[in-house]
C-alpha cells in the first residue's frame, strides 16, 4: 500500500506541494495552518507562526519557539477546555449536529518544537523540547499524522488526523546506537478519539481505517523517510532552544496548545493492542 489521505481540505487557489519550488528562505516566518475537513462550516483554524530553518526538494523544516502567540480553536460551550478534554460524545457529532468551533488566542507551551515535513506524505515529524524535572531540557520524537501538506508563499496547510505516534519508552528509543530506526517502542496516541470520530458519526469509518493503516505502514517503512528522522534534527532543535531569549523560551502555565500533551489513556502499541 501507499500512504494516502482520507479526505481533502479547502486551501487557497495558489498552493503547491512541499518539496516544489519556489522555496521559502531560511529565517522567513510562515504560518502553519491546521484546517478541519469541514472548515467551510465555521471557518475556524489553528494558525501558528513558524520560522523557516530549511526548505528544499527534501522537504521543509520549521521552528516554533516556546511562548509564541498562536491562534487555536475551541468548541462553543467549552471555550475554556482543551478539545482533548471535551467528552468524546460531545466533541464528535454527525456533521448536521457538529458543535461550532471558534478561534481563540493561545500560546505554545514547552521549549519549542522543530517540525520536519517530507514532501507529499500525510505526516510530519516533530522534535519536541520540554523542561525536565532536573532543570534541563528533554527531547521527544513525535509523528503527527495529518493531511498531505500544501503551501503558499507565506503559509502551510494541513489537517490533523487525530492519531499520533510517540516513542515514550526510554529503553526502546526511536534511534538505536548503531544508527537504525527502531519502531519497537512506538505507541499510538489518541486511538480512542480516532475510534470515536467514526463511532459517533463525525466522519466515515473508512477515514479512521485509512489513518490507522497509514500509521502502521509508516512504522514498517521508517527507513524510507530517513531524512525526516535524521537524529541531527535533535541537535538543531537544541541549538535553537539555546538561542532562545531567557524568559520567553518556555511556557508552563495554562495555554491553548493542543498537540504535545502527556501520554494519556487511549494509547496502544504499534500493533494497536
Amino acid at each position: 500500500m501507499r500512504l494516502r489521505d482520507p479526505f481533502t481540505i479547502p486551501t487557497p487557489s495558489q498552493v503547491r506541494p512541499v518539496g516544489q519550488a519556489p522555496f521559502w528562505t531560511p529565517g522567513q516566518t510562515v504560518t502553519w495552518t491546521f484546517r478541519r475537513f469541514d472548515f467551510d462550516r465555521d471557518r475556524a483554524e489553528v494558525a501558528r507562526p513558524m520560522r523557516v530553518i530549511a526548505d528544499g526538494p527534501d522537504g521543509a523544516v520549521l521552528w516554533l519557539a516556546g511562548g509564541t502567540p498562536t491562534q487555536e480553536t475551541r468548541i462553543v460551550g467549552w471555550e475554556e477546555t482543551n478539545a482533548h478534554d471535551v467528552p468524546l460524545k460531545a466533541r464528535f457529532r454527525p456533521l448536521a449536529e457538529a458543535p461550532t468551533r471558534i478561534n481563540v488566542e493561545g500560546t505554545w507551551r514547552g521549549r519549542g518544537v522543530l517540525k520536519i515535513v517530507p514532501p507529499q506524505v500525510p505526516f510530519s515529524v516533530w522534535v519536541l523540547l520540554k523542561d525536565d524535572a532536573d532543570g534541563g531540557v528533554r527531547v521527544e520524537w513525535y509523528i503527527n499524522l495529518e493531511a498531505t501538506h500544501e503551501r503558499s508563499d507565506v503559509a502551510l496547510f494541513t489537517s490533523d488526523h487525530i492519531l499520533d505516534i510517540t516513542f515514550p519508552i526510554g529503553s526502546m528509543p526511536l534511534h538505536t546506537r548503531d544508527g537504525r530506526l527502531d519502531p519497537t517502542g512506538a505507541v499510538f496516541k489518541d486511538v480512542d478519539e480516532l475510534a470515536a470520530a467514526a463511532n459517533y458519526g463525525a466522519w466515515p469509518q473508512e477515514w479512521s481505517e485509512i489513518i490507522r493503516d497509514n500509521g502502521s505502514h509508516l512504522l514498517d517503512h521508517l527507513g524510507d523517510f530517513g531524512w525526516a528522522f535524521d537524529p541531527e534534527w535533535e541537535s538543531v532543535a537544541r541549538e535553537l532552544v539555546g538561542k532562545a531569549r531567557l524568559g520567553a523560551a518556555s511556557v508552563t502555565e495554562k495555554s491553548f496548545d493542543q498537540e504535545h500533551r502527556e501520554i494519556p489513556n487511549g494509547c496502544y502499541d504499534r500493533h494497536h493492542r
